[in-house]
């Protein structure tokens, strides 16, 4: 019994580590964007690289660590591009950018938390199919298919 005890004691004190670790990190994420973000995750994200809005057609054959540097790249290009767009008040470039910021390719409800950031710039006013916002829109959906692919081929 002392064993059993032992190992649920260690399981629940590794999720508190585990969850303060990730709480500090989203804190020091927080005030970084672009290549400073980038950076801090071992990336290099150019500013005038153009922002992907279709689905990394690698997704369904790279390995962890790769399709991860990729969706954290993808999130960070389309952070910085609502961050740019100045046709947007500054509360709803701030709260979309945030909604990225707590996107993670291996957190489950990721893929929920950028859908209802869809369904938000969808409705938040009539998107013109060329427009950046729509490109947006659709580069959130490809990174949000690509969180899936991560999740049903590496969270088991």
């Amino acid at each position: 019994m002392d064993d059993i005890q032992k190992r649920a004691d260690d399981k629940a004190w590794d999720e508190k580590q585990d969850r303060w670790i990730s709480d500090a990190n989203r804190r020091i994420e927080d005030g970084l964007s672009g290549e400073a973000l980038a950076a801090l995750h071992g990336l290099h994200v150019s500013p005038d690289d153009e922002l992907p809005y279709d689905i990394d057609e690698m997704s369904d054959v790279d390995d962890q660590e790769t399709l991860r540097s990729k969706i954290i790249s993808r999130l960070i290009q389309i952070g910085d591009t609502i961050s740019r767009n100045r046709d947007l008040p500054d509360d709803v470039r701030q709260r979309w950018t945030t909604t990225l910021q707590e996107a993670y390719a291996s957190d489950p409800k990721s893929v929920t938390v950028l859908r209802e950031l869809r369904r938000e710039i969808d409705s938040w006013a009539e998107v013109d199919p060329q427009s950046e916002l729509s490109l947006v829109d659709s580069a959130i959906g490809a990174v949000a298919t690509m969180i899936e692919i991560y999740q049903r081929r590496f969270n088991t």
